[in-house]
């Protein structure tokens, strides 16, 4: 989407570029002015703890309730070919360090004006300062996966370059031939084009796009290179590339609901973008690559960006999802993998929100709640991208910075704002707060964890938790509260916390850092303002039995006995007990004897008669009844006595 800070940056809707900032905004729905329909007033910038006023919250986590699996690709990160910093020695090591899984490449709109073979940018001839096999090796040393967005912009284009000439299809089946037959780097992940619908189908110009008939487009509205052809060029795209690898998943380009150009039509396209390419290529297409940008910056849609609109935006996600699937259904008859190949704040011209902690809180819950919808990746816009000194950067917004920065990771470069300021960047690859962000939602949500329930009773305290394999729960805890620090106790269904303070990683504001140790307990914690907490907490350890059952029955098809003995296994007396157990088919208890015994629903309890009230240790008592069944008599999987649980045997 977004080209160089070293040539004019190709925005989402550019003034001055291609056509004019008032006709961009004509496109644009109404709600976008108010970011999704949040008041565009923005909270002031956060207290200092010692001055924030106080709240409380209580926060409920559900182990039972599974929400999603965390896949491998779910933390992304875009890299550009246009980013000299991409192979730079550290960064491999900083990717790994923030759970990154799956780096996408060669970024944004200069993916529909790159020629792979020779790095080179199509339109103006200039050498890239990374190029694939750069790419490659960053990934590779970094454990990710990569993704690479093949050229329909200008694919035809290269084509023609070649010997003898090609297709832009034919272009891209190299690429795949060169990664993974020849060189065996094992690109899985592959898309067709970048934001096409921006290629001057509805109005608005951004991304390069041939078959429009001119690049840019004719003034006149063009009706060569809508949805439809979009759909049949990458048909062909699909067959070209898995001719030469099968195994390969392509994705195509989709709108999300609810943002530019959704149910837009257009002369010679009369339905909308995703109704007319997952008809024609639903069957074909491997997964959706949609891009979210909940904000517009101010140029686009005053009054611009707020703090308390960015935060409350990641409500929308599973409404966004839920349309994207009902699509796939009523258009392709299938279910799609969604990949949310980008996202960041604000949709062009970042400005000091994008470089503070408010943009670190905002990513931990865009990447979190679209996880939980089930999306497969999420990929943060991005690694590197430059300064831009004369986005939104007014005292309403939190923060000291006075310029905009897409990366999670400085690349040093400077620029100059209108009042004749110049600006720099810390040198390259200096932590953004976004970074920081990205390494708490990477710690939080790794690959095949289970995310389950959680809810808050506090609007501004977010939460959000995963059941681990090793049998620890993580609970995410996010204060979007500039001023109020927030008491929150924690209670668990389906899990019994261990005592003592929880392994905490902490973000607060300004976001310069993570600071880690213990805190609080797994049932209460403080949340200063503007911040994200992650407890690891491990499972209380399991008392020992100090019972133990032995359960026998003899069958005649629609009715047994059960012989049942107890054995007090511990230390102490037992007086006065109730065995309890539930059944898995659909037994009933008719009668029984050396106990009182009682059903309710599935639910069995055998209640001591007074002769045998009290259980010496070492004893054991002998109880039994007779029962009625259809079907399949499983026994008790579990007993309880008095409420604990006894051992089996």
């Amino acid at each position: 989407m977004r080209n160089p800070p070293t040539r004019p940056r190709l925005r989402r809707f550019a003034a001055g570029l291609a056509v004019p900032a008032a006709l961009l905004l004509a496109a644009l729905p109404a709600s976008a002015a108010t970011a999704g329909g949040h008041p565009a007033g923005a909270h002031p910038a956060a207290a200092h703890p010692a001055d924030a006023a106080a709240g409380t919250a209580s926060v409920s986590v559900d182990t039972g309730t599974s929400l999603a699996t965390v896949p491998a690709t779910a933390i992304g990160l875009n890299a550009s070919t246009y980013d000299s910093h991409v192979t730079d020695a550290v960064v491999p090591g900083l990717v790994k360090d923030a759970g990154v899984g799956l780096m996408r490449f060669p970024g944004g709109t200069e993916s529909d004006q790159y020629d792979w073979q020779s790095n080179t940018d199509v339109l103006s001839g200039a050498t890239q300062p990374t190029d694939f096999d750069g790419f490659i090796g960053t990934a590779s040393q970094a454990g990710a996966q990569p993704m690479i967005t093949v050229n329909y912009g200008t694919g035809d284009t290269v084509g023609s370059t070649r010997s003898p000439q090609e297709t832009g299809a034919q272009v891209a089946a190299d690429w795949v031939r060169y990664a993974n037959v020849e060189h065996h780097d094992h690109v899985q992940y592959w898309e067709i084009g970048n934001e096409v619908y921006g290629n001057g189908t509805y109005g608005a110009y951004w991304e390069p796009d041939e078959h429009c008939g001119s690049v840019p487009p004719a003034t006149s509205q063009p009706d060569s290179c809508g949805p439809a052809v979009y759909a049949q060029t990458a048909a062909a795209y699909i067959k070209a590339m898995k001719a030469v690898d099968p195994t390969i998943k392509v994705g195509v380009v989709l709108t999300a609901p609810g943002s530019w150009p959704d149910d837009v039509t257009a002369p010679g396209s009369p339905q909308s973008w995703n109704q007319t390419v997952l008809s024609a290529l639903g069957g074909a297409a491997d997964f959706a690559d949609v891009h979210w940008y909940p904000q517009n910056p101010s140029n686009v849609t005053p009054p611009g960006p707020t703090d308390a609109g960015l935060l409350g935006d990641t409500a929308q996600i599973p409404g966004i999802t839920s349309t994207l699937n009902a699509q796939f259904q009523q258009y392709a008859g299938r279910n799609l993998p969604i990949m949310l190949t980008e996202t960041n704040s604000v949709s062009s011209n970042p400005g000091k929100q994008t470089i503070g902690v408010v943009n670190a809180l905002y990513l931990i819950q865009d990447y979190t709640q679209w996880t939980t919808s089930g999306v497969a990746n999420v990929d943060w816009w991005q690694l590197h991208n430059g300064l831009v000194a004369n986005g939104d950067n007014g005292s309403e917004l939190a923060g000291t910075g006075q310029y905009g920065e897409y990366g999670v990771l400085s690349d040093g470069s400077c620029d100059t704002n209108t009042a004749g300021t110049r600006l720099c960047e810390p040198t390259p690859n200096t932590a953004f707060p976004a970074y920081y962000g990205l390494k708490l939602a990477g710690s939080f949500l790794r690959p095949g964890d289970t995310i389950v329930k959680a809810s808050s009773s506090a609007a501004p305290v977010q939460a959000y938790a995963v059941k681990s394999a090793d049998g620890s729960v993580k609970v995410m805890l996010v204060n979007d509260d500039p001023a109020t620090t927030y008491s929150v106790d924690l209670g668990y269904t389906g899990f019994t916390p261990a005592a003592g303070a929880p392994a905490t990683a902490t973000l607060t504001a300004p976001g310069t850092g993570i600071s880690t140790g213990t805190a609080g307990s797994a049932t209460a914690q403080t949340l200063p303002p503007y911040s994200a907490r992650l407890l690891t907490v491990t499972p209380a350890p399991a008392t020992p039995a100090t019972c133990k059952v032995t359960y026998r029955t003899g069958d005649w098809a629609t009715g047994f006995t059960a012989t049942v003995t107890l054995a007090n296994t511990g230390t102490a007396p037992v007086n006065g007990w109730t065995l309890g157990f539930a059944w898995a088919g659909n037994q009933h208890v008719d009668n029984g004897w050396n106990a009182t015994w009682t059903q309710t629903g599935t639910k069995v309890a055998a209640a001591n008669l007074s002769w045998n009230a009290t259980l010496q240790p070492g004893s054991t008592t002998t109880l039994g009844f007779n029962a009625s069944y259809s079907g399949g008599n499983p026994a008790p999987s579990a007993f309880t006595l008095n409420g604990a649980a006894c051992a089996t045997g």
